[in-house]
């Protein structure tokens, strides 16, 4: 009984280690094994003057035939869609009150990446700031963006 107690303890422990982010790296067995354990990731944060309502993500690939082409993932305060698992070249398009603000270029060369999305916008003086960056092995920072904006935020 202790023997097969001290099995499950260092396979708990190897695994922890081998789910690390930093270990998700192009093509490794590991990069499958964490795409199969958390998928990708949306966080989508926003000051308290923007209404996160007023936010809409799209995401769009190049692959025409794929069936979740021009995809709303975020709408109304919450991710309504999962980010597709599809290979090649891809966006994510934000939108504030149907205006594009900004964007997330990928390319994949395996669908099988599991990736963190993460958007950052806020607001001074009626301008927005938008920034954004995708953790992976596909990853991209993006430059950050001021946006003149001339509506109410």
């Amino acid at each position: 009984m202790s023997n097969l107690k001290n099995i499950f303890v260092i396979l708990g422990v190897v695994s922890i280690f081998a789910l690390h982010p930093s270990l998700n790296k192009n093509g490794s067995p590991i990069s499958y094994l964490q795409y199969l354990v958390y998928g990708n990731s949306l966080d989508v944060s926003c000051c308290n003057s923007i209404n996160i309502n007023d936010i809409q993500i799209k995401w769009v690939c190049e692959t025409q035939t794929a069936l979740c082409n021009d995809l709303i993932v975020f709408e109304k305060g919450i991710q309504v869609n999962d980010i597709p698992f599809e290979k090649g070249q891809q966006q994510l398009l934000v939108f504030y009150k149907g205006n594009k603000i900004g964007e997330l270029d990928q390319n994949k060369i395996t669908s099988k990446q599991a990736h963190q999305y993460q958007i950052n916008i806020l607001s001074n003086n009626n301008s927005l700031f938008f920034n954004g960056e995708i953790i992976g092995p596909a990853s991209y920072t993006s430059p950050a963006r001021t946006i003149a904006y001339l509506g109410s935020l």
